[in-house]
């Protein structure tokens, strides 16, 4: 009984997993009109209905896609953290600043998926996928931003400098990604680090100056070194 319940639950992952990674392979091929659950049904050999076993609608089986690609981009960020002691918070962040650039890059559709602008397609559930990377892709970032911190914290704007709202909208960041007890001033630099990753990779990505930049890498390490001055740490070169 045991042995049969085992195998049966293995065959049931098995087939969970083959259904995220052809809707995955849609994705890609696609794009995320392309990824129905008959289209999905039809490469991995199940009827429609066996796919709701496993995920509510459409719409769920996305978010968990989406979970998925986090995973695996948090993944590639702490592995490139983990090349450097935690004593060195700087060369952590630099790290992890080149390697989603990277991971963008070998993954350009998936990243449109979970980074760009909305589908209607993808219908109301951006607002989740939002939240769980903003905690997942932030929470990575922010745990060596809050040790660099620690270590040697930067000039930052002061509280009373900044717009009430801003105030209220910063200190609700703040709670999500874990940064507390940092100042809101040094939240406000953090989101404006996010904000020049995200405007790197995504001019790249989604070829916004294709016809002109056809390489990238050079821009990319303009901004860590941009990031380096927010922070007020030392640039190095990445190692050839």
């Amino acid at each position: 009984m045991t042995a049969s319940m085992n195998r049966r639950a293995r065959l049931r992952a098995a087939l969970d997993r083959d259904l995220r990674r052809t809707a995955r392979r849609l994705l890609v091929a696609g794009g995320l009109d392309a990824v129905t659950l008959a289209a999905i049904a039809r490469e991995v050999g199940v009827t429609p209905p066996a796919i709701y076993r496993y995920y509510s609608g459409r719409g769920d089986l996305l978010l968990a896609l989406a979970k998925d690609l986090i995973a695996e981009l948090v993944g590639e960020l702490e592995a490139a953290s983990a090349a450097y002691p935690d004593d060195r918070p700087d060369r952590q962040l630099t790290a992890m600043v080149r390697a989603f650039p990277a991971w963008a890059a070998r993954n350009r559709a998936e990243y449109g998926f979970v980074f760009g602008t909305p589908s209607p397609a993808a219908g109301n559930l951006y607002e989740q996928i939002t939240k769980t990377w903003n905690i997942e892709v932030g929470g990575a970032f922010g745990k060596r931003y809050l040790r660099l911190w620690r270590q040697r914290p930067f000039d930052v704007p002061a509280d009373d400098e900044l717009e009430p709202s801003l105030r209220k909208q910063l200190s609700d960041y703040r709670a999500i990604v874990g940064l507390d007890p940092m100042p809101l001033g040094a939240i406000l630099v953090f989101i404006e680090c996010w904000s020049r990753i995200y405007a790197s990779i995504s001019f790249d990505v989604f070829g916004f100056m294709s016809a002109t930049f056809t390489d990238m890498a050079p821009m990319h390490e303009r901004m860590c070194r941009g990031i380096c001055e927010l922070l007020d740490v030392e640039y190095e070169p990445p190692e050839t």
